[in-house]
């Protein structure tokens, strides 16, 4: 009598160290793209955050008729001056994002017969890369709106 051997199917050892690689593999890419999404969202925000208080800064100042001594501190929602004036001219935290604002004005054109100028006025917002409030450096993210006003004789 010969023994007759029954194979069953099964998984190798091999095989199941195969398929741990790979599902192992698969999750890597997956937290690896929830990182990177979570990432964008946050520089997003950041984004929003900045131009939404340069357009603010922006349309009053412009209101102001471009005046050169624009000062956003008198609208009470949390402007001030840096400790150090070399920084920026205005600072202001919002939603946990320090910024140093810079604001910069040019007269472009002047008509002499009308007696206007036209200015130009410029918000810089800059911020760090790590959100966390100190000196800016040179490669941190920064954003500038630019419009013009018309400035009569008697403004400005």
């Amino acid at each position: 009598m010969t023994a007759k051997h029954k194979f069953t199917a099964a998984f190798t050892l091999v095989e199941m160290m195969i398929a741990m690689a790979v599902v192992a593999i698969a999750a890597l890419g997956a937290l690896n793209y929830q990182y990177y999404a979570a990432t964008h969202i946050q520089i997003a925000r950041t984004q929003i955050t900045a131009t939404r208080t340069a357009q603010l800064l922006l349309e009053d100042w412009k209101s102001t008729g471009g005046s050169t001594s624009y000062d956003p501190t008198a609208l009470g929602l949390g402007f001030s001056t840096p400790e150090r004036e070399a920084e920026a001219d205005f600072f202001v935290n919002v939603d946990n994002l320090p910024m140093y604002i810079t604001l910069s004005y040019n007269d472009i054109d002047y008509d002499n017969v009308a007696g206007i100028t036209l200015r130009k006025i410029a918000v810089t917002v800059k911020w760090r890369k790590d959100r966390k409030q100190g000196p800016t450096e040179a490669d941190d993210p920064s954003l500038v709106l630019t419009t013009y006003v018309r400035v009569d004789a008697s403004g400005g």
